[in-house]
């Protein structure tokens, strides 16, 4: 019906214009299909700066997604040093050492 109504030549037309509908229907569910990360899920794996040293029991505070925490670290960390998140409780980051050749600011690893 469409074929006599716009005639043979906008069969390629026509066909293009429905592989672009199915192509955007597919974009559209694998979009859908993954769960969202938001808030304070994607911390692990980011990097930030140590903004106030370790004191004794190994607790300090850095800049983490441009946000200060307090962190903790299982070895001292010292003012300005790069720290990667490995988990949060709470309102405290577990935090590791980053060597200096694997510093790139606030994106996850």
């Amino acid at each position: 019906m469409l074929l006599v109504y716009f005639g043979s030549q906008s069969v390629w037309a026509l066909s293009l214009l429905g592989l672009i509908l199915l192509l955007g229907v597919i974009i559209a569910i694998q979009a859908h299909r993954g769960r969202a990360r938001g808030g304070n899920e994607e911390l692990p794996g980011m990097v930030g700066e140590v903004t106030q040293a370790s004191d004794t029991r190994g607790r300090a505070r850095a800049l983490v997604r441009g946000e200060i925490w307090q962190v903790h670290a299982s070895t001292p960390l010292r003012l300005g040093q790069a720290v990667r998140v490995r988990a949060e409780h709470g309102l405290m980051l577990e935090v590791e050492p980053v060597p200096e050749r694997d510093v790139s600011l606030g994106e996850p690893s």
